[in-house]
C-alpha cells in the first residue's frame, strides 16, 4: 500500500487518526506513514468507519491471504460488497429481511439508530429504513426516511444504491422537484453509470404523467428524451441504438424495435457458430411477439431458436408458430402438458443443435447485439465454459427499478446464460424445480469446473430488459424472492450448494437427468413443479 493510496482514499483520516492515537505526533512520522508501519500491525482504525480487526475476523479469505485489510478493501472489498466495520444497522437489517426478529422490533431499532448513532450507523439505518419501505410500496415513507440519513465521508453502503433509492423513492412518490434534486446528486458522483441515465429516463416519464396540462409538443419531447437517454446507455459501448415502432406512442416495452439501418437481412448471413435459444413459454401470448422479435433482431449472429410451449391455454403456441413460419430460423414444440418451465427448457434443450446454448423468458426484451456480444466474449476467453450479461427490470410502460435495491437497478441476469455444449455434454439438463434452477445450474459449472470459468460481458450494462409482472413466481407466494433470505429459496441453495461441494472437480458426479430416478439433493415442497 502506497502513501499516494491513503491519501486519496476516503477511507483514510489523517487528522482523526492523529487525534485517535497521540504518538503518531510523537513519532516525527506522518499520519499516512504511521499508519503503514505502525498503525495497521496493531489493529488501528485508519478512521472511524474502517475496523481492520474485524475487517479479518469477518472475511477470513483476507486473512489467509495475509494482505492489508484496508488495501484489500480499497481495491476490492469496497467493489465486492463487503462492509468495512460491524454495524448494529446491519444485523438489524439482516433481522428484519430473515425474520429472525419481530419486524416492529427491527424498524424500531433501525429508527432509533438513524435518529442519532455515529454517520456509518446512521447512514445504514436510513438506507435499511428506505429500502424496507420501497419494497412494501411505502414510497412516502422510504423517501422520507432517505432524506433523513446523514451525508458526508464514510457513509454507509458507500455505493451509489441509495442516492439511486433517493430519487426513485421521490420519484414514485411524486415529488419530482425533491427527485431531480436527488438525481443532480447522483449525477455529480457517478455521471456515466447506467443507472443514472435510467433515472433520469423514469424521472421524465413520470413527469410526463404529473403534467395533463403539458402541451403534446411538451410531452412529446419528454419522451423523445427518455428514449435519448436510455439509447445513451448503449452508445457509449458502441451498441446499438433502438427506436420506437409507433413513434405517436409514448416509450414502452412492446414498442422498441433496432434502428431502421439495422433491419437488414444479414442476420441470417452471420457466419458465426450456431446459437441455440430456447424459449419456453407458458400463457405468453401476449408477451411473446415482442420476445421473438428481439431475437430475430439479433445482429452478427447464426440462430436456432426453439420455442417450447408449455401446453399453455391460450394461443401462445399459435402465436410463436406463426412467428416460426415466417422466419425459418424459429421452431416450436408443443409440451403434452403443463410440466413448468424448466421441464420445457430441457426439452428444448435435448433437441438443440447449437454449439452454445442459452435461454430466453418469453416476456422479455434483449438488445440487439446482446448474443453478439456474449458470443465474442466466449470466443475471447477460451477458458470460459460460459458468461452472463447484465439486465434491468421494467415496467411495460419502460419505468425501470427493482424489487429490492442492492447496489443498483442493474445487475447479472442469470437466465442470460450462454454455455458452450461442453458443459451439457459434461452436466446434464436443469434441475426440475419452479424456481432457482438458473441459479443451480450457474453454480453447478462453478464447482465442477472452477469459479473463473464463467465471466461476465459489460458488466453494469442492461442488454436485456426483463418484464416485471406482479404474478411473477418471484414476486408471489412462497415462491417469492425474499425468501432467499430465510424460507424455501433459502433451502433450497443450502442444499444444492452441499451437493455441489461433494462434487466439486468432478462433472460426472454432477451430471443431472432430464428426469432423474432420484433426486441428489431434497427441495422444498413448495418448490416441487
Amino acid at each position: 500500500m502506497s502513501v499516494d493510496q491513503l491519501t486519496t482514499s476516503p477511507w483514510f483520516d489523517a487528522e482523526w487518526y492523529r487525534a485517535q492515537y497521540p504518538d503518531v505526533a510523537l513519532s516525527g512520522l506522518t499520519a499516512e506513514i504511521h499508519y503503514l508501519r505502525v498503525g495497521e500491525a496493531l489493529g488501528r482504525r485508519p478512521c472511524p468507519s474502517f475496523d481492520p480487526r474485524w475487517y479479518l475476523a469477518e472475511y477470513p479469505d483476507i486473512a489467509q491471504a495475509g494482505v492489508s485489510p484496508l488495501l484489500h478493501f480499497i481495491t476490492h472489498g469496497e467493489t465486492e460488497g463487503r462492509l468495512p466495520c460491524g454495524l448494529e444497522a446491519q444485523r438489524w437489517d439482516s433481522a428484519l429481511w430473515r425474520q429472525t426478529e419481530p419486524v416492529a422490533a427491527c424498524l424500531q431499532a433501525l429508527e432509533e439508530l438513524l435518529g442519532g448513532a455515529s454517520l456509518p450507523e446512521a447512514s445504514y439505518a436510513g438506507f435499511a429504513l428506505g429500502r424496507w419501505h420501497a419494497w412494501q410500496g411505502e414510497w412516502a415513507s422510504a423517501a422520507a426516511c432517505l432524506a433523513r440519513r446523514p451525508s458526508g465521508k464514510g457513509v454507509l453502503p458507500s455505493h451509489h444504491g441509495p442516492e439511486l433509492l433517493t430519487v426513485e423513492a421521490f420519484g414514485r412518490s411524486g415529488q419530482l422537484s425533491r427527485a431531480w434534486q436527488a438525481l443532480a446528486t447522483l449525477q455529480e458522483h457517478a455521471p456515466e453509470w447506467a443507472d443514472t441515465r435510467l433515472a433520469v429516463a423514469n424521472l421524465l416519464g413520470w413527469q410526463a404523467e404529473a403534467y395533463p396540462e403539458a402541451t403534446a409538443a411538451q410531452r412529446g419531447e419528454w419522451q423523445r428524451q427518455r428514449l435519448a437517454w436510455i439509447n445513451g446507455v448503449w452508445q457509449r459501448h458502441g451498441l446499438a441504438e433502438v427506436e420506437l415502432k409507433d413513434p405517436s406512442a409514448p416509450p414502452s416495452l412492446d414498442n422498441l424495435t433496432p434502428h431502421a439501418s439495422l433491419l437488414t437481412p444479414h442476420q441470417r448471413e452471420a457466419r458465426s457458430p450456431l446459437i441455440t435459444v430456447i424459449v419456453p413459454a407458458f400463457k405468453a401470448a401476449s408477451t411473446l411477439p415482442t420476445a421473438l422479435a428481439s431475437l430475430a433482431a439479433q445482429r452478427g449472429v447464426s440462430l436456432e431458436v426453439i420455442v417450447v410451449d408449455d401446453a399453455s391455454p391460450d394461443k401462445t403456441a399459435e402465436v410463436a408458430e406463426a412467428f416460426a413460419a415466417g422466419d425459418d430460423r424459429f421452431r416450436v414444440l408443443r409440451q403434452p402438458h403443463n410440466q413448468g418451465a424448466y421441464a420445457a427448457r430441457n426439452r428444448g434443450l435435448a433437441e438443440a443443435r447449437g454449439a452454445v446454448i442459452t435461454v430466453h423468458d418469453s416476456d422479455d426484451w434483449s438488445h440487439p447485439d446482446k448474443l453478439a456480444t456474449q458470443l465474442a466474449g466466449l470466443e475471447a476467453h477460451p477458458e470460459w465454459m460460459a458468461c452472463c450479461s447484465h439486465w434491468v427490470r421494467c415496467t411495460p410502460e419502460l419505468i425501470f427499478g427493482r424489487w429490492r435495491m442492492e447496489e443498483g437497478w442493474t445487475y447479472r441476469n442469470v437466465s442470460s446464460l450462454m454455455f458452450r455444449r461442453e458443459v451439457f455434454e459434461a452436466l446434464g439438463y436443469w434441475d426440475r424445480v419452479r424456481v432457482e434452477a438458473d441459479t443451480e445450474y450457474y453454480y453447478r459449472i462453478r464447482a465442477a469446473f472452477g469459479e473463473q470459468v464463467i465471466g461476465e460481458v459489460l458488466p453494469g450494462v442492461p442488454l436485456a430488459f426483463g418484464r416485471s409482472g406482479a404474478d411473477s413466481l418471484t414476486a408471489v407466494g412462497a415462491t417469492h424472492l425474499i425468501t432467499q433470505f430465510g424460507g424455501v429459496r433459502a433451502d433450497y441453495r443450502e442444499a444444492s450448494q452441499a451437493w455441489h461441494r461433494a462434487g466439486a472437480g468432478q462433472p460426472q458426479r454432477l451430471y443431472l437427468p432430464a428426469e432423474p430416478g432420484e433426486r441428489p439433493f431434497a427441495v422444498p415442497e413448495a418448490m416441487r413443479p
